[in-house]
Formats: structure tokens, C-alpha cells, sequence
């Protein structure tokens, strides 16, 4: 996943690129500025801050999602929060957050295209072992059928056509 984050954390103006679960937890963090070795101060801070980015982006997410339930308007998409040093970009990637924080400099419609190139190679990724466990799924044939032809009512396991239920 980090390959996927690496383009992405390189675009200029993005300061970080985030993988975050829907529960806050950091799954791939990926740094532009991140040159510091292992142990330094610097490297820590950034991790400490990318675990509290990742919990914030979470939540706010979740009580946006809470507020415009009511309205029966669908998962916001992508989200953006404009701030004086930056901004915070957010869209929906397959099973978790993409997130990436950039200067203030970019605008974040500049990182519309990034951001689905970095879903769509997530989702080819993942497409293939979705296809797997579709095929050692066993099929069962009869409920299939059953589903897909119109019926009223089911009697003794076989389907009534619309000509039996006339009298």
C-alpha cells in the first residue's frame, strides 16, 4: 500500500498522504517532508501527529455523515477543509480514508485527479482477491434461479407464475 501512497505523498504542495480506517486508526502514512531517520524527534512528531490527524478526519466524517442522515443525502464523497496553513482533502477508498493534507498554496480541486488515481490502483489491488473469494464461494444454482424469476408466492418450494394465481 505504501507504492500506492507514494505518488500521491510526491505530487508538489502535499505535505502527507494518510491511509486511515473508518475508525481512526492510520493504516499507510506517508510523508513528503519524512527524510529523517528512524528515532528522530522529527520522525515522532510526525507520527504522533498523523495518529491524531487520522482520529480527527474519522470523526469529523462520522458526524458529517450523522448531520445529513436526516436529509437522506447519500456518504459525502469527498470532503475539504480550508485553513489558513493548508488544507485537509478526504475521499472514500475501498475500505478506509484516503486523506492528504496540503499547503496552502494548492488548491484542493488540484487534488481531485491524485487522489482517484490512488483509489483506482487501490481498488485494481484489491480486485483480484475479491475475484478469488467470488470463485471459491460455492454457487448455490437453485436459490439463484429461484431469485431471479418473477413470482408471487412460494408454495412447497416452487415459485407460482402470474397465469397460476388467475382464476
Amino acid at each position: 500500500m505504501k507504492k500506492i501512497l507514494e505518488p500521491l505523498a510526491q505530487t508538489p504542495g502535499v505535505r502527507m498522504a494518510l491511509l486511515v480506517a473508518h475508525d481512526g486508526v492510520p493504516v499507510v502514512v506517508q510523508n513528503a517532508s519524512d527524510k529523517a531517520p528512524d528515532g528522530s524527534p522529527e520522525a515522532s512528531l510526525a507520527g504522533e501527529t498523523a495518529d491524531s490527524l487520522a482520529a480527527l478526519a474519522a470523526g469529523w466524517l462520522s458526524e458529517l455523515e450523522r448531520s445529513i442522515g436526516p436529509l437522506s443525502w447519500g456518504s459525502p464523497r469527498r470532503v475539504v477543509l480550508r485553513a489558513a496553513r493548508g488544507s485537509i482533502v478526504m475521499t472514500h477508498a475501498p475500505g478506509a480514508l484516503l486523506l492528504t493534507i496540503i499547503d496552502e498554496r494548492v488548491s484542493p480541486d488540484e487534488m481531485r485527479l491524485p487522489m482517484e488515481a490512488a483509489v483506482a490502483r487501490m481498488e485494481r489491488l484489491l480486485r483480484p482477491r475479491q475475484e478469488l473469494e467470488d470463485v471459491a464461494a460455492p454457487v448455490d444454482h437453485a436459490s439463484s434461479i429461484h431469485a431471479a424469476l418473477p413470482a408471487q408466492a412460494l408454495h412447497n418450494g416452487s415459485a407460482q407464475s402470474r397465469a397460476d394465481t388467475r382464476s
